[in-house]
């Protein structure tokens, strides 16, 4: 038969009775010189064998209209005619390893109702090799019940008619334990075979191959020797043959290794175990579902680190709460299509000793086709068998072992009132290629119940913060769990890295407010980690993570005992059965990349324009400054120096020094500061979540707005929760920043993805910045602005701490720059003669978002309200205002606009009711 072959659509698959899996196997055996002339060979060999089934029906000389022959199966498509009646019939032949689904079947038959259109008597024949899924038998009896002429044939109708043609006859050796018989179709003719099994471990000794009469041609045993069938046992002619030897087998098994939890809340190096394991309770909730509902085949999707193998632990807690067994699988060690047998029979034994049923005493673990067989036959006490395969993606770079674990996926529907067969594979796989096995991926997929793991809200990484403070025996900083929150971004591999990197500080005697001073990242941790190495070490663990998982006995060929011990003992590398493997496949991929699948996700809460203040009066102390010295010069306190220098170290223009801000050497000693510093920012925010969400946005809507970009930042942060004003107040101050540092561009109210190189907006270290708007313009009356406007014209360009609200509306409409401290007028003619030009004014008000609409209002209605004209700016900006914020903004715009110059009438007010005569 074919090696194993697609199954088309897998809603098919739902089992409606059970079947036992006793089907005969066909194999189809040529020989060639290279694949192609092989498979030409097999097929040609397969349209003889259907001629010989055509002919047994009385139909000869049959006509070949499609034959394809590929390692997913054989498919053929004849028409034939009746030796006496002339009688046509069209046959179509699937071939495959797994059960052929009731589509197939059906679409089959449509086609045999339109053939009929032109030769009513037409006969069909449906070949499914081994079977049809339940649902296809289902569907055939009530074809059957209709229409006489429409035949199935099965692997076990076909074994039957070639026994009662005599073609094949019983095994001649009786006594014999043994499974899988065969149907062995070669240029020889046709021979029956079985697998003889070891009495001990039921697994295949040898293969015994017979012909109806006479010996077998050696050519014959050669070939099934060869064949997967065989799984590398001699075969041997059944007639005259000696006792097998009970010997053990020469080759290795395959190793299964189970997969083992943590032995506390912040081992990184392995999942969660269900003691450790926190919160998700919807997804608790559906791995009991797919227990309770019989699901049948479970897949496990997300992204590296998000939990799948510590929800798969989950699952076993949950399993072994409901009396049964489950068995957690490293798919690692997975390196042969004997594996996915030998997983099936350690995780049935076991459960035997665990009283969860008894196995059936002619059970067999010879092959997939039987081990399911013997798990449908066997007797349950108790709760389920769950068995899942973890780490499953690296299964994937094998395409003949991945169609073995689609075959059980499948057989898995048969199995679904007692057995669970799991799966879980990350899904930030990337270049998928044709050489990848995607479809039999899908198939899994298809046929399975799929639960998608998210990352870790708010309320689990509250819990893990409690936990980690009774671990550290001291309650964390407010300004260390906010950092906390942010760098983990929900995942629970990362909290935990996070978290064991703060244990170990702490325990050798660092602050917590040196702690949360570092700009934390899963980069920089693992830094740390190969910053201990030594250069041998180095190239040992980059060497096992580029061929990982790989046997110890090639490590040791190039790698000295000692390092690969010091690897182990340092957990950096890990041992998996026969195999090492990097201790985390996002640390792996690290090693071999350069790069981590995990972008940077700190909030940023002070505006370029905050930080350029605290710039400029570090650029007057020549790049170094003291604390103390800048929070007196910037009237303030050392906390909000501290806050903002916290943003110059997390956008990478400083380093953490205590009690000092000072700008990193390669800045200073820069030709162009400014570009170098802008550079430097555009590089941080690129690898940022915050700028992905951006682009993703601006892609989508064609444009971001405040309110808009704020609605996506939570999906960002997910383990953060804070109030919508706040994520409007992050929005604003990162979209500002995206501007700065060329990567945004503003058109109207929306930003834009700037070009590539664009060139920012603004200067942090000197030059003009300008203000940005907060909640509309304006809220303050003109008065004491334009008053300060000429008192700076006249010369005097100090202004206290106190009166920088005061020029904060000129800032915002560029009328007024800031230079470390000091004020001067941008523009010569808005002042003339001591006064202030109307229309100059309304020039640079109009380049606020949101005024010239204010101002339409006004110029077309000069008593128009303030709601109405704050509405207007509000409606302009796409705010989510109060009425009472507009009524303020439109309130302050009249008066503003009267001093640039427009037609301002009182609002007209509204007379009260006058009483009406005649009432009483």
């Amino acid at each position: 038969m074919a090696e194993a072959g697609e199954s088309g659509d897998a809603s098919d698959l739902a089992a409606s009775t059970p079947l036992t899996v006793a089907d005969p196997v066909v194999l189809v055996l040529a020989h060639g010189d290279t694949p192609a002339s092989v498979r030409n060979a097999r097929g040609h060999l397969f349209e003889a064998f259907v001629a010989r089934l055509l002919h047994a029906y009385g139909y000869s000389a049959p006509t070949t209209e499609r034959l394809n022959v590929s390692a997913d199966g054989i498919e053929l498509d004849v028409v034939a005619s009746h030796e006496l009646s002339g009688q046509r019939a069209i046959t179509e032949c699937k071939a495959y390893t797994s059960p052929v689904p009731a589509s197939m079947l059906g679409t089959f038959h449509s086609k045999l109702v339109t053939h009929r259109f032109d030769t009513p008597n037409a006969q069909g024949f449906f070949v499914a090799i081994p079977r049809l899924t339940s649902s296809g038998h289902e569907y055939t009896r009530k074809i059957t019940a209709h229409d006489s002429g429409f035949h199935v044939l099965t692997a076990a109708t076909i074994a039957e008619l070639l026994r009662t043609r005599r073609a094949i006859v019983d095994c001649p050796l009786e006594g014999l334990l043994s499974s899988d018989p065969a149907v062995v179709v070669t240029e020889d003719g046709v021979h029956a075979a079985c697998l003889e099994l070891d009495a001990a471990t039921r697994k295949p000794v040898r293969v015994l191959v017979w012909a109806a009469h006479g010996a077998v041609p050696t050519a014959v045993l050669d070939a099934v020797t060869t064949a997967e069938y065989a799984q590398g046992c001699p075969a041997v002619d059944a007639r005259g043959a000696a006792p097998a030897p009970h010997t053990p087998r020469p080759e290795t098994p395959p190793l299964i290794v189970a997969v083992s939890g943590s032995g506390s809340d912040f081992e990184y190096h392995l999942p969660a175990a269900p003691k450790f394991f926190v919160g998700r309770r919807r997804l608790v909730a559906q791995l009991g579902r797919a227990l309770d509902d019989h699901a049948g085949v479970l897949v496990l999707n997300a992204k590296s680190g998000w939990g799948k193998s510590s929800a798969a632990l989950r699952l076993k807690a949950l399993t072994a709460q409901r009396k049964g067994h489950a068995l957690i699988v490293d798919s690692r060690t997975a390196t042969q299509k004997r594996f996915v047998t030998d997983a099936l029979s350690l995780a049935a034994r076991q459960a035997q000793k665990a009283r969860v049923l008894s196995l059936p005493g002619d059970a067999s673990w010879a092959s997939l086709a039987s081990a399911v067989q013997t798990l449908s036959m066997a007797t349950w006490h108790a709760g389920p068998l769950v068995v899942f395969f973890d780490q499953f993606e690296n299964v994937f770079t094998d395409a003949e072992l991945t169609r073995e674990f689609r075959d059980l996926a499948l057989a898995a529907r048969e199995l679904a009132d007692h057995v669970l067969i799991g799966f879980a594979w990350k899904t930030d796989l990337v270049a998928w290629t044709e050489d990848h096995p995607y479809q039999l991926r899908d198939q899994i997929r298809a046929n399975a119940t799929v639960i998608k793991l998210g990352p870790l809200g708010a309320s689990e990484i509250s819990i893990l913060l409690r936990r980690l403070e009774k671990a550290m025996d001291e309650p964390l900083a407010r300004d260390l769990r906010t950092r906390l929150r942010e760098y983990s971004q929900g995942l629970p591999w990362l909290f935990k890295k996070l978290a064991g990197h703060l244990l170990r500080e702490v325990k050798e005697g660092v602050t917590q407010e040196e702690l949360a001073s570092e700009a934390l990242n899963a980069q920089n941790l693992f830094d740390a980690d190969l910053a201990e190495l030594s250069p041998a070490e180095h190239e040992a663990i980059r060497y096992i993570a580029r061929y990982a998982p790989l046997p110890i006995g090639e490590v040791m060929e190039r790698v000295t005992g000692p390092i690969v011990t010091s690897l182990l003992d340092r957990r950096l590398v890990v041992q998996v059965g026969e195999s090492l493997d990097i201790y985390w496949d996002i640390f792996r991929d690290y090693l071999t990349t350069g790069r981590i699948p995990v972008e940077d996700s700190y909030i940023l809460r002070m505006g370029p324009s905050s930080v350029a203040r605290l710039l400029q009066q570090v650029v007057a102390d020549d790049g170094d400054s003291h604390v103390r010295d800048l929070a007196q010069r910037m009237n303030t306190s050392e906390k909000v120096v501290f806050n903002l220098s916290r943003e110059l170290r997390l956008l990478g223009a400083t380093a953490y020094e205590p009690n000092r801000v000072r700008l990193l050497p390669d800045i200073w000693h820069a030709d162009d500061r400014e570009d170098e510093l802008r550079r430097r920012v555009a590089s941080s925010l690129r690898r940022h979540r915050a700028f992905t969400t951006f682009l993703a946005l601006s892609d989508r809507a064609d444009g971001a707005t405040i309110n808009a970009y704020a609605r996506e930042l939570p999906s960002a942060f997910p383990a953060v929760e804070v109030s919508e004003t706040t994520w409007i107040a992050y929005a604003r101050v990162y979209l500002q920043w995206f501007e700065y540092a060329g990567l945004a561009m503003q058109r109207g109210t929306a930003w834009h993805a700037a070009p590539e190189a664009g060139p920012g907006t603004g200067n942090l270290l000197g030059g003009p910045l300008r203000r940005r708007l907060r909640g509309g313009f304006p809220h303050d009356a003109p008065g004491p602005s334009l008053q300060l406007l000429l008192r700076i014209a006249s010369g005097d360009t100090a202004v206290r701490e106190a009166e920088r609200r005061t020029a904060a509306p000129l800032l915002i409409i560029g009328a007024l720059t800031e230079t470390s401290g000091s004020y001067h007028i941008r523009h010569d003619g808005l002042v003339v003669d001591g006064a202030v030009v109307p229309g100059e004014l309304r020039r640079l008000m109009l380049t606020v978002p949101g005024v010239r609409e204010g101002l339409a209002v006004l110029e077309a209605d000069p008593r128009a309200r303030p709601q109405q004209v704050g509405q207007a700016v509000r409606a302009a900006l796409d705010a989510s205002w109060a009425p009472s914020t507009a009524d303020v903004v439109g309130k302050h715009l009249r008066s503003w606009a009267r001093a640039a110059g427009v037609n301002i009438r009182p609002v007209q007010r509204t007379e009260s009711a006058q009483p009406q005569e005649g009432l009483f």
